[in-house]
């Protein structure tokens, strides 16, 4: 007899050994045993069922603000692009009459003709008048410009520099190359000691002394004496004194009067 068939022979099992605690299935409860064991298995591998989905809640209405909204404009209502005034003011023709004065170290240029040069130098004429004298434009012609010193500018021995550093400086920046030469006028009328004589050389000077608001007149010249009554800044005083001083030679004393 094999092996095999002396184990199988000795592992018969008797109930009775064991007790009644010791069940053994039966082939009747074989499928009972099989359901339950499935029911089992069920129980532990369930899937879990899917949420249920949750309600959506209503939308609240914004709170009430206490600005109100910002209008919203199409492209049609929106106002026309205006062009920029200064685009304007730049079109407009030098030296016209609706520009405005030139300023000393402006960058807009003129015609080269006498009206421009004597508004051009209405920019150094407060600092001519201060010292007692004025400059008068004489001619333009083919780009050469006459001046004449008047005043205390006339004999005074930086005339020179005045010219050049000052009036020419000055000329060539507004009109440019238009500007071929500038040439320096002087006056040799008779010098008389009086009161119209006088006056006739303060009419030079009357024209910028009103500008600032004052007026001059020479009441009387009497040994050496000059009596001249005038209004006006205190500054401009001092340059009458002086540039009756210098064109006068003989008049040692210049009284101002209100």
């Amino acid at each position: 007899m094999s092996t095999c068939g002396r184990i199988g022979r000795s592992t018969i099992l008797d109930s009775s050994q064991f007790g009644s605690s010791l069940h053994l299935p039966t082939p009747q409860s074989r499928p009972a045993a099989r359901k339950m064991a499935s029911l089992a298995s069920a129980k532990f591998l369930r899937l879990p069922s899917p949420r249920p989905p949750i309600p959506s809640r209503p939308r609240r209405p914004p709170p009430h603000l206490p600005f109100p909204p910002r209008p919203r404009f199409s492209s049609r209502d929106r106002p026309p692009l205006r062009a920029s005034s200064r685009a304007s003011s730049s079109g407009a023709p030098a030296g016209s009459s609706s520009a405005p004065s030139p300023g000393l170290y402006s960058a807009q240029t003129f015609e080269l003709t006498a009206p421009n040069v004597d508004v051009v130098l209405e920019d150094v004429r407060p600092y001519l008048i201060a010292d007692g004298g004025n400059v008068d434009v004489v001619s333009v012609e083919d780009g050469v410009v006459s001046l004449r010193l008047q005043g205390a500018c006339e004999s005074c021995p930086s005339s020179t520099t005045t010219m050049q550093m000052g009036i020419e400086r000055v000329l060539k920046e507004k009109f440019g190359d238009a500007v071929k030469e500038i040439r320096q006028v002087y006056d040799d009328e008779v010098r008389e000691n009086t009161a119209e004589a006088v006056n006739r050389h303060l009419d030079i000077l009357r024209p910028a002394i009103a500008n600032y608001g004052g007026s001059v007149e020479v009441l009387s010249v009497e040994a050496g004496d000059c009596r001249v009554k005038y209004v006006g800044p205190e500054s401009i005083g001092s340059g009458i004194k002086a540039a009756i001083k210098e064109k006068f030679p003989d008049i040692t004393n210049v009284v101002l009067t209100g």
